[in-house]
């Protein structure tokens, strides 16, 4: 009796550490990958364009770059969630390396932001 218990405690055991460390983060990769490459693209975009937003000193724009900050806020909470579910730091950094990559702006974009309105 003694030698079922300890068997059905070691295979309990077994199965919760393999939940916990390999279940919950191959489920967070699953479920909110996608969705976390997606918003750190977004996110960056939207601090580029707060940042020049914010340059040109006008209020209604700097009411806009606060709008478009709001996908930062849905990035924080995706990345705590995924951090909560047992995702390591490194896998998170290279999907947000692959959501900026997938978001790449043309050379154009970046240049016309640059350029010369008024002399």
């Amino acid at each position: 009796m003694t030698k079922k218990i300890a068997l059905f405690s070691i295979s309990l055991f077994c199965l919760g550490w393999f939940g916990k460390y390999v279940g919950l983060p191959a489920y967070a990769y699953l479920r909110y990958a996608e969705t976390y490459q997606d918003l750190a693209g977004k996110c960056a975009n939207a601090m580029d364009e707060s940042w020049f937003l914010e340059q040109k000193g006008s209020e209604d724009l700097k009411k806009t770059a606060q709008i478009h900050l709001l996908d930062c806020h849905e990035y924080d909470v995706t990345r705590k969630t995924m951090l909560s579910l047992g995702l390591t730091e490194d896998v998170l950094a290279y999907l947000g390396l692959r959501g900026l990559e997938i978001q790449q702006r043309t050379t154009e974009e970046f240049v016309q932001q640059h350029r010369f309105r008024e002399r």
